[in-house]
């Protein structure tokens, strides 16, 4: 690949020979590890105290002798421990200079961890400089910003600042929608070709033999990705992004002797965690770092997989072995996080997976003292799990829990709503990491705009025909249709940010939906409203309290509890994975298996048979829970892909109107054991007690879960707490009420 300031690797090669001269002498006068790695281990603590409180398999990695070593580290296994006293020891013994190592890893977060744990073992200290650790991309600009002068002189280069400008710009050249998505794919598909090392040229057979999930069509992608390379490079300073460093500096290591000369004696101990989640540019400019040379630690677990669609390649660690035959191998798989009931549940959930990573896999063995099972939840509908949910959170924490050793996780960032609607509801603090609240997000954001213009005058035509909409169905379909030019697709689009666009107005559309079916008022200004009281409702984030995270922004991350929430089939795996074929599916097992090992002690596993109360119950649980769900236990039928029946009987197909049989999805013939007496009772009790409170009526409850309460007439407060959307909150705030008004009927 041809870079910046010069005609390949000849160029490259003559321009850096003055140089290597310089540099010779340079290295020359430098004292090797030989001489002073002896006195700095005299400074350093002795080998005991580097040794102390390892467990067997800890201490066999730890004391490996020099070369290449593998360490295959299960979740909760210690795995920083590890690394960071086997760099003291290596240190300690004479082995390598601290300032020698070269620890790489893939946060900064993580790189921060390395070297305060290093600190602490005295290494910083230790007269020799601290070893460096960092991650890739620091490694690769601090070196890059170091040596480039030796080869282009004083051609000056600039980390670009706002690759998304840069990219639309290529898109709009190209003539691509400029919308924020496709620009947004499009830069995840630049990033993913580089990161496999791939070139405009190369890019769209390779996307197109993987079956990538492209927003256009792949040459159109490379077309973009062509002229966004062109437009870096076009004015007065070359422009290089964060992966074009890694190429840059493997660019000179490989081509100009001189300076692999000086960065090999500068650098002469490699250690590299995550190892699974290694790319092939990384990988690339790792192998330039060593030269012929084996000195290397890796860290890593495959059954931790989960950023294949980002460009990491596994296969780096499943064939360590194969690539250096003499490399000691260490398995550490007692697993010090988590209780042995989790870990139990975590082995069978990753030991059911399909494919090489199953053998390759580890088991582990929970050390911790025993603790409560895993729980297994179903629940009718989102707002009942979501409920229930906030319940136990809300449990947890009256027993003393601290509210930010709680998570709650989940596969899309657009499955949040509801649960911080619950949280809100049960007096619960929380604060989403890796995202913002749901109604703060653009994409809602620019969509509650677009609903507000039909009812606030900007269109008198708009706002007549919404008015004039009475049936709950017509009101959804309006705000549908005004939202289709924002990604609301009839179908799932593709492309990864189109879809996180669809995912979240789809949600946005489900409480609309809520909200009309619950309004005794008709037309959309109601909904509206409706909606603009729920966003007001979410207070400012809580640093200390619950964590809302996907499965991937908490990766890395651990709790006391963990609850998962939307564990079925179409969110986990996720529909594009199951379209997609075997590899990605199993990579969503490993995605489950994640989520399972952040829980130290407490762990919930729960889905929905239903996206909203007396919806069609066409959910099942997630195929990875087949091994761990109790024979005989509750499974939704698959869905269906007709639709036709929305609106009507599901007994005699007759059409549906008023808001009690729409919410029992049953005709006033049909539904003749329904107290409705009892109903328009509970709806004139709700309606006084939102006014009360300050809130909209559905917040209350929802009319679906009026009519179940109207159908099934429970006489005590255990009864009621099984009616789909009443959760612990709830029941304890209005269960006296509605009991009174049932025995009063």
């Amino acid at each position: 690949m041809q870079r910046a300031g010069g005609g390949g690797r000849a160029d490259r090669e003559q321009a850096g020979k003055q140089a290597g001269e310089q540099a010779a002498q340079r290295v020359g006068q430098q004292p090797g590890p030989h001489r002073d790695a002896g006195r700095a281990g005299s400074r350093l603590g002795g080998a005991g105290s580097v040794l102390e409180g390892l467990d067997p398999q800890q201490r066999h990695a730890v004391l490996a002798p020099r070369g290449p070593v593998c360490i295959l580290a299960g979740a909760g296994t210690g795995k920083t421990r590890t690394i960071t006293r086997r760099i003291a020891h290596l240190v300690n013994t004479g082995h390598v200079r601290g300032d020698q190592v070269l620890a790489v890893t893939f946060t900064a977060r993580a790189a921060g961890e390395l070297r305060m744990r290093l600190a602490g073992l005295g290494i910083a200290d230790a007269g020799t400089g601290p070893v460096q650790a960092r991650t890739f991309h620091s490694a690769a600009l601090r070196n890059l910003s170091y040596f480039w002068p030796r080869v282009y002189g004083e051609e000056p280069w600039q980390l670009l600042d706002g690759q998304f400008r840069a990219v639309a710009q290529a898109v709009r050249r190209v003539g691509l929608d400029p919308s924020t998505e496709t620009i947004r794919d499009v830069l995840t598909e630049i990033g993913w070709a580089k990161s496999s090392l791939l070139t405009p040229d190369t890019y769209a057979e390779q996307a197109l033999a993987l079956g990538r999930d492209l927003p256009v069509p792949a040459p159109e992608v490379a077309r973009a990705f062509r002229a966004y390379e062109d437009l870096k490079v076009s004015g007065p300073v070359r422009m290089l992004d964060f992966d074009d460093l890694l190429g840059h500096m493997a660019d000179l290591v490989e081509d100009v002797p001189a300076i692999a000369e000086e960065f090999r004696d500068r650098y002469r101990c490699f250690v590299v965690d995550e190892f699974q989640d290694v790319t092939p540019a990384q990988q690339r400019l790792l192998s330039a770092w060593l030269g012929k040379r084996d000195d290397l630690t890796v860290v890593g677990d495959v059954n931790q997989t989960i950023y294949s669609f980002a460009g990491a390649e596994p296969d780096f660690l499943l064939g360590f072995a194969d690539r250096y035959p003499g490399a000691t191998v260490v398995r550490l798989e007692s697993d010090y996080r988590s209780t042995p009931q989790v870990v139990d549940l975590a082995n069978v959930v990753i030991g059911a997976g399909a494919g090489h990573f199953r053998t390759a896999g580890l088991t582990l063995t929970g050390m911790r003292p025993p603790g409560p099972e895993p729980q297994l939840n179903e629940y009718a509908d989102e707002d009942s799990e979501a409920e229930a949910v906030a319940g136990a959170v809300a449990d947890l924490v009256h027993g003393g829990l601290d509210p930010s050793e709680i998570a709650v996780l989940y596969r899309v960032n657009a499955q949040s709503e509801r649960i911080e609607a619950a949280l809100e509801q049960a007096g619960i603090g929380y604060r989403l990491k890796g995202g913002e609240g749901f109604f703060e997000r653009p994409v809602i954001r620019r969509a509650m705009s677009t609903i507000d213009r039909m009812v606030d005058g900007s269109d008198e035509a708009t706002v007549q025909a919404g008015a004039r909409l009475t049936d709950p169905t017509e009101v959804v379909a309006a705000i549908r249709q005004v939202l289709e030019p924002l990604g609301l697709t009839a179908a799932e689009p593709s492309g990864a940010q189109a879809r996180e666009t669809w995912n979240a107005l789809t949600a946005l559309v489900g409480l609309a939906e809520e909200i009309a079916t619950a309004e005794s008022r008709s037309g959309v200004l109601p909904v509206v409203a409706g909606l603009r009281e729920r966003a007001a409702a979410r207070h400012a984030p809580d640093e200390r309290g619950v964590t809302l995270a996907s499965f991937h922004a908490a990766k890395g991350l651990e709790w006391d509890a963990v609850f998962l929430i939307g564990v079925h089939e179409g969110s986990l795996p996720i529909s594009h994975a199951i379209n997609a074929g075997p590899d990605a599916i199993e990579e969503e097992r490993r995605l489950l298996y994640v989520g399972i090992t952040r829980a130290r002690e407490h762990l919930s596993l729960s889905w929905s048979r239903s996206r909203r109360a007396g919806g069609r119950a066409t959910r099942r649980p997630s195929r990875f829970l087949d091994p761990v769900r109790p024979a005989g236990g509750p499974a939704a039928p698959r869905p269906s892909s007709d639709s036709s029946d929305k609106g009507r009987c599901r007994s005699c197909g007759e059409k549906l109107t008023g808001p009690m049989h729409r919410a029992l999805g049953l005709c006033p013939d049909c539904a003749v054991e329904v107290d409705t007496g009892l109903f328009e009772r509970l709806r004139d009790w709700r309606k006084d007690t939102a006014e009360r409170i300050g809130k909209p009526a559905y917040t209350v409850f929802t009319n679906d879960t009026l009519a179940q309460i109207a159908r099934d007439r429970p006489a005590d407060t255990r009864a009621l707490g099984r009616i789909g959307g009443i959760g612990a909150h709830k029941l304890g705030e209005y269960g006296d009420d509605v009991l009174r008004l049932i025995r009063e009927g």
